[in-house]
């Protein structure tokens, strides 16, 4: 509280205050596109339905795959009607149901549309032409900070169409916007967790961790077996179990199970830590991050109930990694204006932060000047209270709009 969230209440106070400046005319445009794409969507799922329906309606949804198409393998809630999650879905489109895969694209645009395109024109402030978030410090469970009316932590950056509302984040004319980013931080934080000596190495020789591990699983480095190891490296940090790993990667359970088995003898550090934190959480009820701030998970992790008890263990392996991730770009920003006035950088504003990300609004010319302070205050920020194993990595890049920044 004294040494992390306590700093953070003016750091906040200055960021909501300041805001950022959002492009109406691009959003506009970009509904207006999206609108369009949304009709045409619309046609071509009512013909490959073989009829017209109400998409957005689960039931009637589950109704048309499972009854009018007939498809084989719909399982029902307890209110009895098929489920069409985004997991049934994507495995129905897996198997080539044009109609489950034009429905998720549907589902996917109507969304960033309400929630974004049109949302955030309405919340832009008509005397800033900026939009001010509400920033809290308690909204997560693991210390992250969250982000509400609007909500600018969830834009999707996976996808294209996500990466468009990016860019419609713009600076002030003579100024740019940069984005200085943690690089595969959970990831460090595992390593240095559990004490993985082969990915210890790796990050500070700053080699690619997914070739690593791709090389360690598979026994040979492609593009193929690289994007396998990333979904791997990134789904054991959350606990996933072989049947999850299995429907990620479009394998059976079978080899997802092998892939988590050989994972585990390849990097026993990680199993060891997944025990130890487990072991831990069952007889304190908590876990803890590094820097001692405590996620609770009781009465969740001793639960008779296995779906709860287990999505309790998943959340608790996780916790202290992304905890600690959480505390660490806090303690960059609990120190970041007072280094950028130290340097003369008065004018550099610091707007946002998204997960492992801050967001900056920098004067044309001072970029090089700007990144240097970031990346420094951003990589050392553990220090003095920890030194951890790893060397922390800071992607820094700028330009006129999100998009481009990052």
């Amino acid at each position: 509280y004294k040494r992390v969230d306590q700093p953070l209440i003016p750091v906040i106070g200055r960021m909501e205050r300041r805001g950022v400046k959002v492009d109406r005319d691009y959003l506009a445009r970009l509904s207006r596109e999206f609108s369009e794409e949304i009709a045409n969507l619309e046609e071509r799922i009512y013909e490959a339905a073989c009829g017209p329906f109400t998409i957005g309606s689960p039931q009637q949804l589950g109704d048309v795959l499972y009854g009018r198409l007939g498809l084989k393998g719909g399982r029902k809630g307890k209110s009895g009607h098929y489920s069409t999650d985004v997991n049934e879905l994507e495995r129905l489109a897996g198997e080539g149901v044009e109609c489950a895969r034009l429905v998720l694209d549907w589902r996917q645009l109507t969304k960033l549309r309400s929630t974004y395109t049109d949302a955030l024109q309405a919340v832009i402030n008509p005397e800033t032409g900026r939009v001010h978030t509400s920033f809290s410090l308690t909204g997560a469970q693991t210390g992250r900070l969250s982000s509400n009316d609007p909500n600018l932590q969830n834009i999707p950056i996976r996808t294209e169409l996500g990466r468009k509302i990016r860019d419609a984040f713009v600076a002030e004319p003579g100024h740019v916007l940069m984005s200085a980013d943690y690089s595969q931080i959970e990831l460090r934080i595992a390593a240095h967790m559990a004490d993985v000596p082969q990915l210890k190495e790796a990050f500070r020789n700053r080699d690619d961790i997914h070739n690593i591990t791709a090389e360690e699983l598979f026994g040979t480095v492609d593009r193929d077996t690289r994007g396998k190891a990333k979904t791997v490296n990134f789904a054991i940090l959350y606990g996933v179990s072989a049947w999850g790993l299995a429907s990620r990667m479009g394998v059976s359970k079978e080899e997802g199970s092998a892939i988590i088995a050989r994972y585990f003898e390849r990097f026993p550090g990680i199993r060891a830590y997944m025990d130890e934190t487990l072991q831990f959480v069952r007889q304190h009820g908590y876990t803890k991050t590094l820097f001692g701030r405590k996620t609770h998970f009781y009465p969740n992790i001793r639960s008779p109930n296995p779906s709860i008890r287990g999505g309790a263990e998943r959340a608790a392996i996780n916790a202290p990694i992304q905890g600690t991730s959480a505390d660490l770009i806090k303690r960059a920003m609990a120190r970041m204006d007072d280094a950028l006035a130290e340097a003369g950088l008065d004018g550099v504003r610091m707007l946002l932060q998204v997960h492992d990300e801050l967001v900056f609004e920098v004067p044309d010319g001072r970029e090089e000047e700007a990144a240097a302070v970031v990346r420094r205050v951003m990589e050392t920020a553990a220090e003095p209270a920890l030194e951890l194993d790893v060397p922390l990595d800071v992607e820094v890049g700028w330009g006129e709009h999100w998009g481009a920044a990052h």
